[in-house]
């Protein structure tokens, strides 16, 4: 398998438990290394599209907050996860 691949067998069972803040957002850095097994600097790249190496944006009409490109304060709202991770394992099926 190469290194940034989804690997649906390394998911945790438990992969929509993240602390939230009181808004309800959670920091993406810990969605992107859990559940897609990636750092926050190339999981982003698909939350908000990459344009300069052609990420989709999977992100498109989630709740996010914080700005892209500063990957260390991004956060996305814990109910918006499951559609963002469905998103991006279907994206995965079609590049593979």
């Amino acid at each position: 398998m190469k290194e940034g691949s989804f690997d649906q067998a390394r998911r945790p069972e438990s992969r929509f438990q993240f602390t939230s803040d009181e808004a309800g957002f959670v920091r993406f850095g810990d969605v992107s290394r859990q559940i897609l097994n990636q750092q926050a600097q190339y999981g982003s790249r698909y939350l908000g599209g990459w344009e300069k190496d052609n990420y989709p944006n999977l992100g498109e009409g989630l709740r996010i907050q914080g700005k892209i490109d500063d990957y260390h304060n991004l956060k996305i709202h814990k109910d918006d996860i499951e559609e963002f991770v469905k998103r991006f394992e279907e994206y995965k099926k079609l590049e593979n």
